[in-house]
């Protein structure tokens, strides 16, 4: 059987794809701005590691939202990698350590990693 060539460069579902990466990053580098006012109203070491989160979220949000419309936008596979791992485990934490044991409601919980799924599942199929 021959194999035939996986299409190269951007698509409709590239592009939907790093859009909602983009969105994911979005709605991250808001939740490093809440983490930050949170740890505004603390004092000592509790202040230090809610800014040290703010920081960590706001890195990730700035990365996945970078990747998404440099490298996804354009179907590149170091990009679909890149953030299928990162946002991909990030969301994937937040679904462990605070929707399942209950802290959050799971519908708002479930939203930011839908748009995860979704970036996920249309860069996957333009790179098929």
């Amino acid at each position: 059987m021959q194999r035939t060539e996986r299409p190269q460069g951007a698509s409709a579902l590239s592009r939907l794809g790093a859009i909602c990466y983009a969105a994911w990053g979005l709605f991250h580098i808001k939740v490093a701005a809440d983490i930050w006012r949170l740890g505004a109203g603390q004092h000592g070491l509790a202040q230090g590691r809610l800014y040290q989160l703010a920081a960590y979220m706001l890195t990730i949000a700035v990365f996945v939202l970078v990747v998404g419309l440099w490298r996804n936008w354009r179907n590149d596979g170091a990009g679909y990698w890149l953030n299928l791992a990162v946002a991909g485990w990030a969301d994937s934490i937040w679904v462990l350590v605070v929707v399942l044991p209950g802290y959050v409601d799971p519908i708002r919980g479930l939203v930011p990693p839908a748009f995860f799924l979704a970036g996920a599942l249309l860069t996957t199929l333009a790179r098929r």
